[in-house]
């Protein structure tokens, strides 16, 4: 049974690894957008914003788009430029889904076969300005790892909305102070 519990422990801490953004206790609790169009979403975001992520390291003008595929689930397509290959593209897509249409802004999304789907939670959008995304996993209500993004339908986000989405997370507990700026020039 400890041999058992030990390989949980060890599987759950290599799956949140990849974020470097880890906080004492549980998640905080956040709230989504309770109205979410998903057709008025879909399209290109560029990414202005994020939390430390280690599959996003070393990219540049790194942009997402979302398509409705034929059986209802979401492709997403995300693209990112290289800083050590310059030029070279680096692309990840993935499959994203909303499992309770009661909460539509509470999607999951995997980008590939035999993970789990992880959150995806749209906090708040506009749908032609910006959108704040949102995950969060806890490893064994003793720590957390965090992920966080704002999105832009343009390269660059107006200061006042990015302190408007800076104050929303704030008010759940969420530190901004972790957010990494995306360079969006030389695209």
């Amino acid at each position: 049974m400890r041999s058992a519990l030990i390989f949980v422990v060890l599987v759950l801490v290599v799956d949140v690894s990849v974020c470097q953004v880890f906080g004492k206790g549980k998640c905080p609790a956040v709230t989504v957008q309770q109205t979410f169009d998903l057709q008025k979403y879909l399209g290109d975001w560029y990414e202005v914003l994020k939390f430390y992520v280690g599959f996003e390291d070393n990219t540049k003008c790194t942009k997402a788009n979302y398509q409705l595929k034929e059986d209802g689930h979401i492709r997403v397509d995300n693209k990112g430029l290289s800083l050590k290959d310059e030029g070279k593209v680096i692309e990840a897509v993935g499959d994203a889904y909303i499992p309770d249409k009661s909460e539509p802004a509470k999607l999951l999304v995997k980008f590939a076969e035999g993970i789990p789907y992880g959150n995806y939670w749209v906090l708040d959008t506009d749908y032609t300005n910006y959108t704040l995304i949102y995950s969060c996993k806890e490893v064994l209500g003793l720590t957390h790892a965090e992920f966080c993004w704002i999105l832009s339908r343009e390269r660059t986000l107006a200061p006042e909305t990015q302190q408007k989405l800076y104050q929303k997370l704030t008010g759940f507990g969420v530190k901004t102070d972790n957010f990494l700026k995306t360079e969006q020039t030389g695209c």
